[in-house]
């Protein structure tokens, strides 16, 4: 049997259906199984919304880790990533994910590394500053915010 590239394919692959092919789930604890910690706790938390939206959300989750146990399942996370966040297309097809890096407080402000994640495993990092009262520093809170900037500086620099 050969291929004709005039024929039509049928549809692209729906990876909510493949997650949960002949799910017969009533509520999103019945796939706690194929859900990550983080992911039970989340849903936990919304325990007050509509079910039926939890239930979708679930399986969203769900057919995230099956993406990512079938085609990532050889991609490790990045030195240094204290979370990291589904697979995802970008606008040229090419697969990504974002992750966070250490978090670094100082008084009300605080200091992060972030990063994405290529499919091949290579990564970029960057460094984000947020919080309140970030207009006007004493001099021992403008140390220790360069301090903690440099901190973060130094390990971008280790890890690449």
């Amino acid at each position: 049997m050969t291929f004709d590239s005039r024929e039509d394919p049928g549809p692209a692959p729906d990876f909510d259906s493949m997650a949960t092919p002949d799910d017969t789930a009533a509520t999103w604890r019945d796939l706690t199984d194929r859900l990550t910690a983080a992911q039970v706790a989340q849903l936990e938390r919304l325990e007050h919304a509509e079910p039926q939206m939890l239930l979708q959300m679930a399986q969203r989750f769900a057919a995230e880790n099956m993406t990512e146990a079938v085609l990532f399942e050889d991609v490790a996370p990045p030195a240094g990533a204290a979370r990291t966040f589904a697979w995802q297309l970008d606008g040229g097809g090419k697969w990504f994910r974002d992750f966070e890096g250490p978090t670094r407080r100082v008084g009300r402000a605080s200091v992060h590394i972030y990063g994405r994640q290529q499919a091949d495993g290579s990564s970029q990092r960057w460094i984000t500053m947020g919080g309140r009262g970030l207009d006007a520093f004493d001099a021992a809170s403008a140390r220790q915010l360069a301090a903690a900037l440099a901190d973060a500086a130094d390990e971008l620099g280790r890890l690449g």
